[in-house]
């Protein structure tokens, strides 16, 4: 199985898929790349890399304490390791802080970045209460209750909440308190003015707590475009995976189609 090691000694577990313009996707707690296996489909047109952040799946916890800028330097050791110069970043849920904050110290390595239920900072009753939970239940040790819940939860197919029950289930408890804590207390608002590369907000048309979490992007990022998946909550990637592909690709190409005028 293909590993990279960090310069602390951890292990990072990843995939690659396809060919063509890289995407990196970036997972919420728990679950692990396991979440993004639908995404699996578009590795006809991109070179997908999946991986798992430290203490899930199968990458090592490591020693050191999870930030998110430590997990945004992760992503530049993997393509560095792959020798890739420049990718789309693809962050669901907390994982888009992780993708926020490469691309805010990586700019010249970001083609483009895609947050998929995702935030500057944390500001709502109900994403403040969905962190909360998984510190609590981290802290407790109660892992696979997290992931037994999240399996149901985001399942498209029968099987898929075996597979993600499995594989999130023996996610390291220090690294999702860590994970969670970090995303609570996030804050890239008073950076998005620098994210000049091409941005894609994904949110479900029925998750409207998170709809408000567009407002700041829409105020600072140059480049911006906001969709909704109609009849989405927030688990889009696996459970409405046809449409979030086809709104990953739209963007892409529509992307390629832009810079092919302006040369």
């Amino acid at each position: 199985m293909p590993y990279v090691l960090m310069e602390d000694d951890t292990a990072l577990y990843y995939e690659i898929n396809g060919q063509g313009t890289p995407i990196v996707f970036v997972h919420p707690p728990v679950m692990g790349h396991m979440v993004f296996k639908h995404q699996k489909r578009l590795s006809k047109d991109y070179q997908l890399i999946f991986y798992d952040l430290r203490g899930h799946g199968r990458s090592s916890k490591g020693n050191t304490p999870l930030s998110i800028e430590l997990l945004a330097k992760d992503i530049k050791c993997i393509l560095d390791e792959l020798n890739i110069r420049k990718a789309v970043i693809c962050g669901f849920s907390n994982g888009g802080t992780i993708a926020q904050e490469f691309a805010l110290l990586y700019p010249e390595r970001t083609e483009a970045l895609i947050l998929c239920g995702s935030y500057s900072q944390v500001n709502s009753f109900n994403l403040t209460s969905m962190l909360r939970f998984g510190m609590a239940m981290a802290k407790i040790r109660k892992i696979p209750l997290v992931a037994k819940i999240q399996a149901k939860s985001h399942k498209y197919f029968k099987e898929d909440e075996a597979e993600f029950y499995e594989y999130g289930k023996s996610a390291h408890s220090e690294s999702v308190y860590e994970f969670c804590k970090a995303g609570l207390y996030y804050n890239s608002t008073p950076s998005l003015y620098r994210l000049s590369m091409p941005v894609l907000l994904v949110y479900g048309s029925l998750e409207k707590t998170m709809h408000h979490y567009r407002l700041p992007f829409q105020k600072y990022a140059s480049n911006l475009k906001v969709v909704y998946i109609e009849g989405a909550s927030h688990e889009v990637p696996p459970r409405q995976f046809p449409e979030f592909n086809q709104v990953i690709h739209q963007f892409l190409q529509s992307q390629r189609k832009v810079e092919a005028s302006i040369l």
